[in-house]
């Protein structure tokens, strides 16, 4: 005979978010960058779609009329379920055997015999455990699947711990020798993480100990970067954002480009904490058609200040190339009280190379921005931005003032559609500058795309790039195919004015 006993208490869950945004497209002069949200989106979407068992669950959870309290103001009840099930009044012992099914709130685990006590909360589970939440998109907690070994589980200090554990957390494959779980964060022994689905992942990011704090931030120890079975990249404290915090900074440390320009180009970056505040770092650039042009640093950050020392090589979105051996660069930015301002300031000193000329360049930068600005709907914002620098170079001994502004509109047109315009003005242009890098050839620009998605994997995007001193005549026009290759994420893009071709893979994050 099946028995289910209810015991009043609450199931800690078992969650962490791993949502490391990746960008997938270059900062690019036609702005198809502005269209990075469009992929954000997607991965966010695939992050929270829910498996078939979760979908089971959660059916059969509506069913239960007692799963949620009479009373809101106490706990949830635990509902134990089994082919034999004994209770004890007094000592509050629970010992359960058969097909053995604990569920609490929008969680159940399933095992063959569970032991516990319901006054001091503790359940243990000595053998195989399964264990299915649905997550919670509101509080940022994920979908679980996974199963373990040798699990116990104290409903009242909400702490637990799994041993040989394997499962899903959202898109996130996660293994581990050891498992701990605590109300606000989660710790895996000897384990590692990747979002790569397949029976044996292509990469993946092994520690000896990764400290998870849901929707905030992961620390990884003597982690190590896998792809197909070779260690790519090590790090003793590898430190990232995860869930709501996460940025497309905080993504795999390893690119593959190619394009008919440089040739075959892997980026491979690397830092090391020489302290709280001060990292170093260097982002390594190997191209087939340039060699090696590396960019190495030093850089200390506090707040809304950085200050950063570099030397190496830089190419804009013209492919223009400058080396700077070394420079100093100071950034403070911050929002301006609760008006939606946000206020920025920036200065660099550096010796400036493009191999016809050596400057000495001074520059001094102020800014002003606003969150954006919903035209009539969400679905319609204005981003708008005004800034104002100061120039002088040693070379000629020239100094120049620069009055930029930029206004940008995005519309989301629907679920599959998007597009966006920008008008851009530059006083300084490559026409009366000492260096082209960073410069356009004319003061006003104006920009347009738009993405369409074909089906859930392929997306295409239309870019242009329009001179607005010359009768709006087409500078750029670059066509782009975005695809999801399971665990790899293609960019393929055609440059029709300069009939050149770029291909870019991206990793689906760790």
């Amino acid at each position: 005979m099946y028995k289910k006993i209810y015991l009043l208490s609450v199931l800690a869950a078992f969650t962490t978010v791993f949502n490391v945004v990746q960008s997938h497209a270059y900062a690019e002069d036609t702005d198809v960058d502005l269209l990075n949200y469009i992929q954000d989106q997607k991965d966010y979407a695939r992050q929270h779609r829910e498996n078939k068992e979760l979908t089971a669950l959660r059916a059969d959870i509506a069913k239960e009329k007692f799963i949620r309290p009479i009373d809101p103001s106490k706990p949830a009840p635990i509902i134990f379920e089994g082919k034999d099930i004994s209770y004890d009044t007094h000592t509050g012992d629970v010992f359960a055997k058969g097909d053995v099914r604990i569920t609490n709130e929008d969680s159940r685990m399933t095992a063959d015999s569970v032991s516990g006590n319901t006054q001091s909360g503790d359940t243990v589970i000595p053998d195989k455990t399964h264990m299915a939440q649905i997550g919670d998109q509101k509080t940022g907690k994920p979908d679980v699947v996974m199963d373990g070994y040798n699990t116990s589980y104290n409903y009242n200090t909400k702490r637990g711990k799994m041993e040989d554990a394997k499962g899903v957390m959202d898109t996130e494959h996660i293994w581990g020798k050891k498992i701990e779980f605590y109300p606000e964060e989660m710790i895996v022994y000897n384990g590692a993480i990747t979002r790569c689905p397949a029976i044996k992942p292509d990469y993946h990011m092994s520690a000896d100990k990764i400290e998870i704090w849901p929707d905030d931030h992961m620390i990884a120890y003597n982690a190590k970067f896998w792809i197909k079975g070779q260690v790519v990249y090590k790090k003793d404290r590898y430190i990232t954002a995860i869930g709501k915090n996460a940025t497309s900074k905080d993504s795999i440390p390893i690119h593959v480009n190619y394009d008919s320009d440089d040739g075959l180009h892997i980026n491979y970056y690397y830092d090391q904490n020489l302290n709280d505040k001060i990292i170093a770092y260097i982002d390594f650039n190997y191209y087939t058609k340039h060699d090696l042009r590396n960019v190495y640093g030093v850089k200390w950050a506090n707040g809304k200040a950085s200050v950063r020392l570099e030397d190496g090589y830089y190419e804009d979105d013209n492919n223009v190339w400058i080396q700077k051996k070394p420079t100093l660069i100071f950034d403070y930015n911050t929002p301006v009280a609760d008006t939606g301002f946000n206020f920025g300031f920036s200065t660099e000193y550096g010796k400036w190379d493009d191999d016809v000329k050596s400057s000495w360049h001074r520059s001094h930068t102020v800014r002003l921005s606003h969150n954006p600005i919903n035209l009539g709907s969400p679905k319609v914002r204005l981003y708008p931005d005004i800034g104002y620098s100061w120039i002088h170079e040693s070379y000629d001994s020239s100094r120049s003032n620069n009055l930029y502004y930029d206004a940008t509109v995005v519309a989301d047109i629907s679920p599959k559609f998007a597009a966006y315009t920008a008008y851009h003005y530059s006083r300084s242009t490559t026409q009366n500058s000492l260096f082209d890098y960073g410069y356009d050839d004319y003061s006003k620009k104006v920009t347009a795309g738009f993405s369409y998605e074909l089906t859930d994997k392929d997306r295409i995007v239309i870019a242009n790039e329009f001179d607005a001193d010359n009768g709006m005549k087409v500078m750029d026009r670059d066509y782009y195919w975005y695809h999801d290759f399971h665990c790899l994420d293609m960019e393929l893009r055609y440059r029709e004015k300069r009939n050149s071709w770029h291909i870019r893979f991206n990793l689906v994050h760790w």
